[in-house]
């Protein structure tokens, strides 16, 4: 390659890295005509509980109470559960307390009931969170905080999340009118099933706007046929004798269909949404289909929902900035003070390593991964190997010019000498990873976010130094200066 050339390519590609370092990570900006706002990618990211704090409340089976919740004038007489801090129902009705302790059937009905409740925070696919029971009969649910849209606006409330989940009851159709409501005809039989009627749930988007989907079954959509004419629509819910379709869940409603949420296939969409908020139909989703499969006969009630900081303290992600910038500096300055140009290629990949992870962590998994401290450090790991093995490559390189070979043929020797032993290392991270993803429980996503830093640092170790460096040294007019070589016998150049 010319000269002339590789300076060219080396101005745009420093212009194109400089801009993207912006984009990644200078602050929020505005002019006073055209962009408005700007958020770098850094500050864009969802935090799991140990940087951005979270919400926490528990869930207590009906007949069961906290001791705060005890009084007096109680109607009903509790009794302690062990020393805890729980009271059981002893009312022979209730059946969860006899002979001094809980049944053998409310344990077992709640003991399952933690296995659902828990299976469905980990559909939601939340990176961090906690289930856990307390006292033997209580569940305690830990969340980080919800994130945000592009616009800044939340994208789910943390008390609808929390409280949806927490229905636990089957799922059933009822034809709601004013203050009355009837089951609809179909369900009035002892043997008839919601499963006659659904055939499951679904998201879809359209153009910018997402919806929930009831899919019917075929005598499902007789059922709606025949009820049609009689709901109302959306746009008349004033009216004291409104009439419309209710999905509940025992007795909680989740959401009432009107006349011109039935598609012309009368498939049901009762929910729509702007495309980026569906983790709100997510939750709807999960607990439909749980509720679909059988319900519980315990109910669950829902504690005060309270905030906590984050785990490591306020002041975490401030340390931890400020930690990073210590190691992408130290990464970009000590090669450049060892290895001369070479160095500042190192700077490059380095940077752009920062870009790929960077911009893939806020848009790529935005709404979908959190960002932990795990996290932090599988990037640091990752931007360190890719100095150490630029720094290895630069070392076979210098050890093969000191053979008497040329800077270009000890650069080609040295780039072959270095390169299997990172094709190793990078293969049995990227299967570690690949292995963590697959068979380890609760790492869902420091394995997706593993799987981002191990290839975005292969890349630039492998194949994107390779090509900045020689640009770089296409360009340079002294390549012995270039790598900081020192050979009197220079005639080969």
């Amino acid at each position: 390659m010319g000269k002339k050339k590789s300076v060219v390519l080396m101005i745009l590609l420093t212009i194109v890295i400089v801009v993207l370092c912006a984009v990644a990570a200078l602050p929020a900006f505005s002019f006073s005509n055209g962009l408005k706002k700007w958020n770098p990618a850094v500050l864009q990211y969802d935090l799991g509980m140990d940087l951005g704090g979270g919400y926490y409340t528990y869930y207590y089976p009906e007949g069961v109470v906290p001791a705060s919740d005890i009084s007096g004038d109680e109607e009903k007489e509790y009794v302690q559960y062990k020393t805890s801090g729980l009271y059981f129902s002893a009312e022979a009705e209730d059946g969860i307390w006899y002979d001094g302790a809980p049944t053998q059937e409310f344990t077992d009905e709640f003991n399952a009931l933690v296995k659902e409740v828990t299976a469905r925070y980990e559909k939601k696919g939340l990176s961090d969170y906690r289930v856990s029971v307390v006292d033997d009969y209580s569940i305690k649910v830990e969340i980080p905080k919800a994130g945000t849209s592009y616009d800044g606006t939340a994208v789910e409330n943390p008390s609808d999340l929390l409280t949806l989940f927490a229905f636990t009851g089957d799922l059933s159709i009822v034809k709601t009118s004013g203050e009355t409501s009837e089951t609809v005809d179909e369900l009035k039989s002892k043997d008839a099933k919601i499963t006659d009627l659904i055939e499951g749930f679904s998201i879809h988007t359209r153009y910018k706007a997402s919806y929930l989907s009831v899919e019917l079954t075929k005598k499902g959509k007789a059922m709606v046929k025949a009820v049609e004419n009689e709901l109302t629509s959306s746009t008349d819910t004033s009216s004291s004798s409104a009439v419309t379709l209710d999905f509940k869940i025992g007795e909680a409603t989740l959401f009432s269909v009107y006349k011109d949420s039935i598609a012309s296939n009368y498939e049901l969409r009762p929910i729509a949404v702007n495309d980026w908020q569906t983790e709100n139909l997510e939750t709807y989703k999960i607990v439909l289909e749980s509720a679909l499969n059988g319900g519980f006969d315990i109910s669950l009630t829902l504690d005060e929902i309270n905030s906590f900081a984050p785990v490591y303290g306020d002041n975490v992600m401030t340390l931890l900035f400020i930690a990073l910038g210590v190691c992408v500096l130290a990464c970009i300055v000590l090669p450049i003070v060892k290895a001369g140009r070479y160095g500042v290629v190192n700077a490059y990949s380095v940077l752009s390593y920062f870009i790929i992870t960077t911009i893939c962590f806020a848009f790529i998994t935005k709404g979908v991964l959190e960002i932990t401290l795990g996290t932090a450090l599988v990037f640091l790991l990752g931007m360190i190997l890719i100095s150490l093995f630029n720094l290895r490559t630069y070392d076979a390189i210098k050890s093969e010019f000191q053979q008497g070979k040329t800077v270009v043929s000890a650069v080609k020797a040295g780039n072959k000498k270095s390169l299997w032993g990172m094709v190793d290392t990078y293969a049995v991270l990227l299967l570690a990873a690949l292995a963590m993803l697959i068979g380890a429980a609760g790492l869902h996503t420091l394995a997706i976010e593993s799987l981002i830093c191990v290839v975005a640092a292969a890349f630039c170790n492998i194949f994107w130094t390779r090509g900045i460096n020689f640009v770089f040294l296409s360009a340079s007019k002294d390549k012995y200066k270039y790598f900081r070589f020192v050979r009197e016998d220079d005639d080969d150049e």
